[in-house]
């Protein structure tokens, strides 16, 4: 406004003094060309001797020019004295734009602290300036920030549901810190606008959800797992239901381990799952009346999965370990299960010369811990694990019920038994692919064992096919 002020000041100032030049600049002392007493006299003379100032002095001979009212000329011809030429006239509203001022007068006009212009109320409202905020005297719902003007000329608050983008929603009655979140199509600043949780594009619109966007959305378990994906939730993910899950179990809204397994931690970060007890006769029995088939290559000799002895189980004997079972009866009962027979770390097989390490092999870690010799901390004790020197009246006859009320032999984790002694355990850990002949690596020692073959690193071998007395199996989970 100063500036504008300046400008003006000197516009007027120079039309003024370049109309008393025209007037008095000349050495000519005709009659016609005396100055007047007063403001307003009329000359003679003809039009181009009549004078042309603003005082109204009039040459002789012809029409002078009309004169100004109120003021005097001296002898001289200068202005008088108590002239302002860069006064405003009376009824001038000086902190008002003009209608030609550009923006930076415009901001000015809206932050002076007073209601003039064309505002509704003080600095807002109008063509020019922002919209009012709730409260504020309006004349229409364009001089509200919520553009919403009640019947009381007041600015209404913005609501979720006036069906008006305003406040800070990014669309219609959505998006934002409180309004719902945003339907799909539908304008987002933000993921966090949108019930897909995906914004994106040009202009940046609410994603339909899917299942390789990298956010949990729809009905998907967690990020992009469970519900309509392809893919199952792992342990420790989110679930709404079993079936979200490649374990099957969700408890609490979370993954777990299926039934009758420990959670285990792998080396290096994340878990695995696997059986707390060796698996009972109980057990095998479930899965041998199903009456599964699998085509894996290497077992395509084994044409059925009955164990060679001791079959049905003894009497009272369900919840002994079953054995005289190979190495595919094992594998395909783990399937058949939900679970694999205990490999590698992350999939598949360990490989045949891995198998005492902790970080390659499932049931190494889960015996060791990665630190221990035995599943247990500290050296060999005989009345821990079931082995042969075991001091149990009467001597081992064979193994043990897996539930039995006491059981030292605990292993890596909380409630894991019995991965050293009562029966050895298939691993899939084998030198070959030709079928029954590969060798393959049988953990843990039997109830037949002593000190050395107790240890979790011992190296047992035996023929894919071989069914023996001491010899059963336990599973891993993914």
């Amino acid at each position: 406004m100063t500036n504008l002020r300046t400008l003006v000041r000197s516009l007027v100032t120079f039309g003024v003094v370049a109309a008393f030049a025209a007037s008095c600049g000349s050495d000519d002392d005709r009659p016609g060309n005396l100055p007047h007493a007063s403001g307003g006299g009329t000359g003679g003379g003809d039009a181009s001797s009549g004078g042309t100032s603003a005082t109204g002095g009039g040459g002789t001979g012809g029409k002078g020019g009309t004169g100004g009212t109120g003021g005097s000329v001296d002898a001289s011809g200068d202005s008088p004295a108590d002239v302002k030429t860069d006064s405003p006239p009376a009824d001038a509203k000086t902190d008002a734009p003009p209608a030609d001022a550009g923006s930076d007068v415009d901001a000015a006009y809206c932050q002076n602290g007073t209601k003039d212009g064309d505002e509704s109320d003080q600095d807002c409202g109008g063509a020019v300036c922002p919209g009012c905020d709730t409260g504020k005297t309006c004349a229409s719902n364009g001089d509200c920030a919520s553009k919403k003007c009640n019947t009381s000329k007041l600015c209404d608050p913005p609501l979720c549901t006036d069906s008006i983008k305003n406040g800070n929603e990014s669309d219609i009655d959505c998006g934002g810190a409180n309004c719902p979140l945003c339907a799909d199509s539908k304008t987002c600043n933000s993921g966090q606008d949108c019930v897909s949780g995906v914004c994106s594009g040009t202009p940046k619109t609410c994603q339909i959800a899917s299942c390789t966007d990298n956010v949990k959305n729809g009905n998907e378990g967690d990020k992009d797992c469970g519900g309509p994906c392809p893919t199952k939730c792992s342990l420790g993910q989110g679930c709404k239901a079993a079936s979200d899950c490649g374990s099957q179990v969700c408890t609490g809204g979370q993954c777990k381990c299926p039934s009758s397994m420990v959670l285990v931690a792998a080396p290096g970060g994340g878990s695995y799952c696997i059986d707390q007890y060796e698996v009972t006769y109980e057990q095998y029995e479930t899965f041998w009346q199903a009456g599964p088939t699998y085509n894996l290559a290497v077992c395509a000799w084994n044409t059925n999965y009955t164990p060679s002895n001791d079959w049905p189980a003894p009497l009272g004997g369900k919840k002994y370990p079953v054995r005289y079972v190979d190495w595919c009866d094992a594998w395909a009962y783990c399937q058949w299960a939900g679970k694999r027979l205990c490999g590698k770390q992350g999939g598949g097989a360990v490989a045949y010369t891995d198998f005492a390490s902790a970080n390659q092999s499932q049931w190494m870690n889960g015996c060791t811990a990665g630190t221990n010799t035995y599943p247990y901390s500290g050296p060999y004790s005989a009345g821990n694990c079931i082995g042969s020197d075991h001091p149990i009246d009467g001597g081992i006859q064979g193994p043990l019920a897996v539930d039995r009320s006491s059981n030292k032999c605990q292993g890596a984790a909380p409630n894991l038994y019995d991965m050293s002694g009562n029966v050895a355990e298939w691993e899939d850990s084998c030198n070959g692919s030709a079928g029954a002949a590969d060798d393959c690596h049988v953990r843990g020692g039997s109830y037949q064992q002593q000190q050395t073959a107790l240890e979790c690193k011992a190296n047992r071998v035996q023929k894919r096919d071989a069914k023996l007395a001491d010899v059963g199996l336990r599973c891993c989970f993914p």
